[in-house]
């Protein structure tokens, strides 16, 4: 569940964009069902509002069901983001997994007057140069939803700073596909991480192309075999 949370199901909601260009962001709450292999195991909560000088985009996931119930399994993510003609750009993410046993913290800081980018996860910090429009895991979903609802198609890159790193990330743009999940039958567009390095692991995305590309649904497949998925069930703007 940790893995699944901190890099596939954290990064699932966007706001209502119009299908022109340089889509505007919008505020909105949107609610995901979560599931593993088939069995719900918790919800997750995504809200994006206007903050000081840009965008706060935060989200909470919570274990419901099973053994993540049991575990009180809950991440919270927070990303502040400036938006300068049509371009999102970080400013900072906090990043927070507590269970009943444990806690985990992480976080990015982007400073262009001094051209850096700091991660810090647990004790360790590292810096890296400054990189023009880089995003987080979790508002790397905004960049992707404002550009399919700007029509854009193909492959499309980004760079994302992870954990340990800052790497640039490629989403292939597929097929449409008719989903249903709790917030109804729904037209979409599917997205696929292509990952340079191949090890098994498969994650891709539905986005509404009738509700502002708010995704209706993510996947991540592991290489064990395991499968998580988030489902949208609503979206209030």
């Amino acid at each position: 569940m940790k893995k699944f949370l901190a890099t596939a199901l954290l990064a699932l909601a966007v706001p209502c964009m119009s299908a022109n260009a340089a889509a505007t962001l919008k505020p909105f709450t949107a609610n995901y069902q979560m599931a593993r292999s088939g069995d719900v195991i918790g919800d997750a909560t995504f809200s994006l509002r206007p903050a000081a000088g840009g965008w706060e985009y935060d989200q909470t996931t919570r274990g419901t069901h099973g053994v993540a119930a049991l575990a009180a399994a809950n991440v919270e993510e927070s990303s502040l983001l400036q938006d300068t003609d049509g371009v999102l750009q970080l400013r900072s993410y906090r990043y927070r997994m507590s269970t009943l046993l444990k806690s985990s913290n992480r976080s990015v800081d982007v400073d262009p007057a001094t051209r850096s980018i700091v991660i810090r996860n647990k004790k360790r910090e590292q810096s890296f140069p400054f990189q023009a429009g880089v995003l987080d895991q979790n508002s790397v979903t905004l960049a992707i939803a404002r550009d399919l609802a700007d029509g854009k198609r193909g492959t499309l890159s980004y760079p994302v700073a992870t954990r340990s790193s800052v790497e640039i990330q490629r989403y292939v743009v597929g097929k449409e596909q008719m989903l249903t999940v709790p917030a109804g039958s729904l037209r979409t567009l599917v997205v696929t991480r292509q990952r340079d390095t191949p090890n098994g692991r498969v994650t891709a995305y539905w986005f509404g192309m009738d509700n502002g590309y708010v995704p209706v649904r993510i996947v991540q497949n592991e290489p064990n075999g395991e499968s998580w998925q988030a489902s949208l069930v609503s979206v209030v703007r």
